[in-house]
């Protein structure tokens, strides 16, 4: 009689919890503010459970109702992130919102673990921080660079300005995170901009005039109600994975001569002529 054998490794089920590592005012886990999208977010998020949310822009808090714009945001609820875009697009990333069970590094010092990180704590790191409150009186707020951190209010609280010492054991509910610049918004002195969505390596500057509303023209005179900037010179614009959407030349707001149109991968679908008569 023959027996066979069947040999069974036991191999260990391995976890791979991604690390989250937060630069203040820059990014958090090679999302970047001013230059990274909610379809990055989808993207460096793949294996993650992601639910599109709706989020108020507030500037402190992170309920705030009717009194700020909704704008389009990405909830991983399993890490206890949001992901807020500008309100502008609807596609950058402007805001980046903590909730349980968050556990990360900023700056690759300070620990955080939502549910256990104290006031005490936070003040220990961040010794020169500015305790404040919002006329709504939920929070009190603790603010640094770029960074708030929210803890619980209580009606038995004291009236404003406290010492923090006063609610140095109480829990950091929420931590709210804010770019200390928006790449796509850094105007030159030409009145000229990156394109937005563009690839951090794209050299290009997209330009403008000022257009009067009665017609006139004007380079770089800007600040008056009745003036307003209109596309001018060899323009380039991105879709929100960076990839190249078209390119041409305009004059005074008008597209002139050939433009190439890309479709989302970046492959040439069209060309097309544009023929206007301008007077400069």
């Amino acid at each position: 009689m023959k027996f066979s054998f069947i040999i069974i490794f036991f191999l260990p089920i391995i976890g791979f919890s991604q690390q989250n590592m937060i630069e203040t005012g820059k990014s958090i886990n090679g999302i970047e503010f001013g230059y990274s999208t909610l379809l990055d977010v989808k993207e460096k998020y793949a294996s993650e459970i992601l639910s599109d949310t709706i989020t108020y822009k507030c500037p402190h808090t992170d309920e705030c109702g009717t009194t700020y714009s909704k704008v389009n945001s990405l909830y991983i609820k399993e890490s206890g992130i949001v992901f807020q875009a500008n309100y502008d697009n609807g596609e950058l990333i402007e805001q980046v919102r903590l909730y349980l069970p968050f556990k990360g590094k900023i700056n690759n010092i300070t620990q955080i673990e939502l549910g256990k990180t104290t006031v005490k704590d936070i003040y220990t790191s961040y010794p020169n921080s500015k305790l404040t409150s919002t006329n709504r009186k939920k929070y009190w707020i603790i603010k640094n660079d770029n960074i708030s951190f929210l803890v619980t209010r209580l009606t038995t609280d004291n009236d404003y300005p406290i010492e923090h010492t006063e609610i140095e054991n109480r829990l950091i509910r929420v931590i709210l995170l804010n770019p200390s610049r928006n790449r796509m918004d850094i105007d030159f002195e030409n009145n000229c901009r990156v394109p937005l969505f563009a690839p951090k390596e794209e050299q290009h500057q997209n330009c403008y005039v000022e257009k009067h509303k009665g017609g006139i023209y004007y380079i770089n005179i800007g600040g008056q109600s009745s003036y307003k900037n209109v596309k001018n010179g060899y323009w380039k614009e991105y879709y929100p994975n960076h990839i190249i959407k078209e390119e041409g030349n305009y004059k005074k707001g008008k597209k002139i001569g050939e433009f190439k149109y890309y479709d989302k991968n970046g492959t040439l679908i069209r060309t097309k002529k544009h023929r206007r008569f301008l007077f400069w």
